[in-house]
């Protein structure tokens, strides 16, 4: 009444008769009608339609949350456990995988979107996997192919010299041979050795300032006697300058020229020619053998360093334990190198190592 006194328009919620009302006040003046003055009318109207309107449109939208709710529970429970099916379908079939049955891949799912990049690279490790294997399982038959012909060896050597009394020297002779044999299963054992522990990080190369012209010169002595028997020519090609020796492990780059050159003397032709050669790249040095041997079959060149992988048997690879090379690849994956067999256009192969050339 005050406000509406006041010129203003007011407004004002009660109760009547237990009904709500809001109510309007405005002042009026009377004029003319026997009385005068100021008075404040007041216009009232019931709030009931309006409170049940309310009423109706909360109870409206209680029930739609509640729907709306339950039927996101049920939709996500849904799809929540049509995901984790999913899931667990393909640990299910990784699970099934076994050694012997590397072969089979999953196909679980492999055409929905979601899951064909992580069935991929499931199946890309399973190759990877029976890729090992497979070369795990050759390299331990060739292992015990290549124990059992010398032990097969120093037992006949053996058993012949038991059947009947023999003379000193015959015994010598068996003796020799046994010794021989002995010391090829021990070159085999200190191969097999070296290539498992570089393989799995076993052995840290040792470096060192090398001075690798001597390390060439020392290879070449110790094969100097079949190489004066097979008549062949060797030539030596350093850079020239002195610059800063490398820095390498000197025993196992000694022990990778001499598995090379090995294996060049070896299957070099008579009278023929072997080139040693250093190259100073940037950042790597490259260490190349060339032979004039029969060369690699085109197709045995993927497989060289492979343990035990026998080509034409014009050119079997390595050494003797048939580990050579795969010796010599060992060696030049422990320096972060690398190394590499091609087949010389005039003729005989060529290897190339290349190291990482790190000076002090």
């Amino acid at each position: 009444v005050a406000a509406a006194e006041a010129g203003k328009l007011a407004f004002s919620n009660a109760v009547w008769h237990d009904k709500p009302i809001r109510s309007a006040y405005r002042a009026a003046h009377i004029d003319g009608t026997g009385a005068s003055g100021d008075l404040v009318v007041q216009v009232a109207a019931s709030l009931e339609p309006l409170v049940t309107r309310q009423r109706e449109v909360l109870l409206a939208m209680l029930g739609i949350v509640v729907l709306g709710t339950v039927a996101t529970y049920v939709g996500a429970r849904r799809l929540a456990g049509s995901a984790v099916r999913l899931r667990r379908q393909i640990p299910y079939a990784v699970a099934a995988v076994e050694a012997g049955t590397l072969g089979q891949r999953i196909s679980a799912h492999a055409d929905l979107a979601e899951y064909q990049g992580l069935v991929g690279v499931l199946n890309r490790m399973l190759d990877r996997l029976s890729r090992a294997f497979s070369a795990q399982r050759r390299f331990t038959s060739d292992v015990s192919h290549e124990l059992r012909s010398p032990l097969t060896a120093v037992r006949g050597e053996i058993e012949v010299a038991l059947r009947a009394d023999r003379s000193a020297r015959e015994y010598q002779r068996v003796l020799h041979s046994v010794l021989e044999e002995i010391d090829r299963l021990s070159t085999m054992a200190e191969e097999l050795l070296l290539i498992t522990r570089a393989d799995v990080g076993l052995i840290q190369p040792q470096r060192e300032p090398t001075d690798v012209d001597i390390l060439v010169a020392n290879a070449l002595g110790r094969l100097q006697a079949r190489i004066e028997e097979k008549g062949l020519q060797v030539e030596h090609v350093s850079p020239s300058g002195n610059g800063a020796a490398p820095m390498i492990d000197r025993l196992l780059v000694g022990r990778l020229m001499d598995e090379l050159l090995d294996n060049a003397v070896r299957f070099c032709s008579y009278e023929g020619r072997i080139v040693v050669r250093q190259e100073h790249l940037p950042g790597r040095l490259r260490l190349v053998v060339e032979d004039t041997g029969p060369g690699i079959p085109p197709e045995d060149l993927p497989h060289i360093f492979d343990p035990y992988y026998r080509a034409d048997q014009a050119r079997t690879r390595g050494t003797a334990t048939g580990l050579g090379l795969t010796t010599a690849a060992a060696i030049a994956r422990l320096h972060g190198g690398t190394i590499h067999a091609f087949n010389r256009p005039e003729g005989g192969a060529r290897v190339e190592v290349e190291l990482p050339l790190s000076t002090s």
